[in-house]
């Protein structure tokens, strides 16, 4: 089974940092993004990469090669524009043939997510898609709640969602990828249309997983202090 890590797209969040380097090599705790989230792949037994990329894509080639370093076989899809989450995998095409089922993990997220627990929910349950979720995830605003005169009853900063979250990892079957193509995204497009349709999508959720998205130069200091302090 192979993994597919999402690191295309123009990184404009954490700009100006990704003028001039990859998201992926954007360095968290003193290795590279990719190579934590690579680490953790290997870990869960994968083998086999799929990195897709756009911007300073030569970066990234020239530092992973093939990946034997990580005890990985790692390819790569660069494609310059940006064609969605679901798009980049549509366009792996070829490289995807005879897998029957695919892991996709966006290249901006740190977690310890049981991926090999949920792959095997996945294939247990023959689903289309199993999704990754998790809880505690902070959101990026004050939460108020009102009284009905308009007076604020409470107040909280950032809190923690009790809720299960999209950890953006998650399993797909391969008849998903008919649901996919260019300037299509998962979350907006992909896991509704397949739901409506009445189609398998399972959730699967780790109440006891750490979850940082890294998609903003703000979260850096806070991913660094994490994962300095897992590995």
């Amino acid at each position: 089974m192979k993994a597919i890590v999402l690191c295309a797209g123009h990184a404009t969040r954490m700009r100006p940092l990704t003028s001039y380097v990859a998201k992926a090599m954007v360095p968290v705790a003193g290795k590279p993004m990719l190579e934590h989230i690579l680490g953790k792949l290997r870990a869960h037994g994968f083998t086999e990469a799929i990195v897709a990329l756009s911007l300073h894509a030569e970066q990234v080639a020239h530092y992973f090669g093939d990946g034997s370093r990580w005890g990985m076989s790692l390819e790569y899809s660069v494609n310059e524009e940006p064609l969605g989450t679901a798009g980049e995998v549509a366009r792996m095409g070829a490289m995807l043939r005879g897998e029957e089922n695919l892991l996709v993990h966006y290249g901006d997220i740190l977690t310890d997510l049981d991926i090999g627990e949920l792959v095997a929910e996945h294939k247990a349950h023959g689903a289309d898609v199993t999704v990754g979720l998790v809880t505690g995830v902070r959101v990026h605003t004050g939460i108020a709640q009102l009284a009905e005169d308009g007076r604020v009853a409470s107040f909280v900063e950032k809190p923690p969602l009790q809720a299960a979250c999209n950890a953006a990892v998650f399993a797909i079957n391969r008849s998903a990828l008919d649901w996919c193509g260019p300037g299509r995204d998962f979350s907006n497009d992909v896991f509704p249309e397949m739901i409506a349709a009445g189609r398998l999508v399972r959730g699967f959720v780790d109440e006891n997983a750490y979850w940082h998205d890294v998609g903003r130069l703000s979260d850096l200091a806070a991913a660094n202090e994490l994962m300095g302090a897992d590995n």
